[in-house]
């Protein structure tokens, strides 16, 4: 049976990654729009590294580096991007999971402006998604893929 904590961060880390995401869907954010996003998702974080194993705890990293990455925070963006990288390798995952480590990689490294390391991860993650069996998962993310901006 699960305790009152964990509970209570089960409920706020789910709660705080949709506001994130929902943020990160809103075209026209204020800039408290913007550190509220980058809150709700370091937040989100804070509760899944709690009470989660690598696929709550690399969903919230993910989540955070996209938000940096929004922001043009590279550095930050690149250092949970990595974290994410990181813990998909180990677990050996593959198709829509690594390709999406390789995605939020690929943001990062636009946001920090590394052009090589943008098209590197790009690539793997679209190595890794053409090994994905479901269209759905493999949809979603290569939409993820297509919203990576270019380097300017």
């Amino acid at each position: 049976m699960k305790d009152q904590a964990h509970e209570w961060h089960q409920k706020y880390g789910a709660t705080l990654f949709n506001r994130s995401w929902e943020l990160i869907e809103r075209a026209d954010r204020t800039a408290d729009e913007d550190a509220e996003m980058l809150l709700a998702a370091a937040t989100s974080r804070w509760h899944w590294g709690q009470i989660g194993g690598p696929e709550e705890i690399t969903g919230g990293d993910w989540q955070v580096a996209h938000v940096s990455s929004l922001l043009g925070f590279g550095d930050l963006a690149r250092f949970f991007a990595e974290r994410n990288l990181r813990v998909a390798t180990d677990e050996q995952w593959d198709g829509w999971r690594l390709a999406s480590a390789h995605e939020g990689m690929a943001r990062a490294c636009s946001a920090a402006g590394d052009v090589d390391g943008r098209e590197r991860h790009l690539a793997r993650a679209q190595e890794a998604l053409d090994r994905e069996p479901d269209d759905e998962n493999r949809q979603v993310i290569a939409e993820q893929l297509a919203s990576v901006p270019e380097i300017s």
